[in-house]
């Protein structure tokens, strides 16, 4: 169980006061501030983002409300298994395996009063579906659902996966951090916000350190695509997205590029090659991707 808080300078230095003499040491850039008891742990990091994790983390999260005069949210015990009843946004991504094509992050508001038409559509986890059946699927959503979608091209991954030397997983935490950013400029009125696990939540704060806008009230779950209605019509969208994104890679090479990282691709980069240098791949491919080492 973990809770986050949204502190100013003065909230934070209350907190280090009251609980120096817990401290434990950090090594992490990103930590202003850790502390441990015996069941729960306490970090600020250098966003002024307090997370709380532990056994016991309710307990001294209402204790830190009333240290820095602050009104306690519902409880997230209750919220931690929220319902199909409640109206979500849900987010997911797609692309991250594929070495040719970019990355695509979706986000998607259903409100509870759409849940049960959505299922009887055929809205389920993207993965159990085949392109034809997203496809269809895809153009009803993005015509009924409040939605916000990020594509990352290749150019742009490479760039900063290379140059700025971020990893995949800081990448989609940028990602994932601003399609929910862009949403909630849509929706004002919902129950929660769902992330389709991709990391550990302290992990995904990390990676969201420098950005000067974080939505800290995420609920990060494993398999969420199956578990609520939310998160599988984003990853309907974002691999719908990401499908359109594809075939236009696919039109300018001239054949059907195949997806996934396995034996295939190298059949289409030597394909490729014959026609086009290294350089090119910049613009279609992940080119920090072992698929593409021997060629170097």
């Amino acid at each position: 169980m973990s809770k986050s808080i949204n502190l100013t300078s003065e909230q934070a230095h209350l907190i280090i006061e009251r609980y120096r003499e817990f401290s434990v040491p950090h090594t992490n850039n990103y930590t202003l501030f850790r502390a441990k008891n015996k069941t729960s742990t306490l970090t600020i990091f250098k966003t002024l983002t307090l997370l709380i994790q532990g056994s016991n983390s309710n307990d001294l999260y209402q204790e830190i409300c009333s240290l820095i005069n602050i009104t306690p949210v519902i409880d997230e015990a209750k919220n931690s298994s929220l319902s199909i009843e409640l109206s979500l946004i849900g987010t997911d991504e797609v692309g991250t395996g594929d070495f040719f094509g970019g990355i695509v992050v979706a986000a998607a508001y259903v409100r509870k009063d759409q849940i049960k038409i959505l299922k009887r559509l055929g809205v389920k986890d993207s993965k159990q579906l085949n392109d034809s059946k997203i496809l269809e699927l895809g153009e009803v959503l993005i015509k009924e659902i409040v939605f916000s979608v990020h594509v990352l091209d290749n150019l742009k991954y490479n760039y900063i996966n290379r140059i700025q030397n971020y990893n995949m997983n800081k990448i989609k935490a940028l990602l994932h951090n601003s399609a929910i950013r862009h949403l909630r400029t849509k929706v004002k009125n919902y129950d929660g916000i769902v992330i389709d696990a991709f990391t550990t939540k302290e992990k995904y704060f990390n990676y969201l350190s420098d950005e000067k806008e974080i939505v800290t009230e995420v609920k990060l779950e494993e398999k969420a695509e199956s578990k609520y209605v939310s998160v599988a019509v984003a990853s309907i969208i974002a691999r719908y997205f990401f499908l359109d994104h594809f075939n236009k890679l696919s039109k300018e090479v001239g054949f059907e590029l195949p997806k996934g990282a396995g034996p295939k691709i190298d059949l289409a980069i030597q394909k490729i090659l014959k026609t086009r240098n290294l350089k090119y791949f910049e613009t279609i491919a992940k080119t920090n991707f072992k698929n593409l080492d021997k060629y170097k």
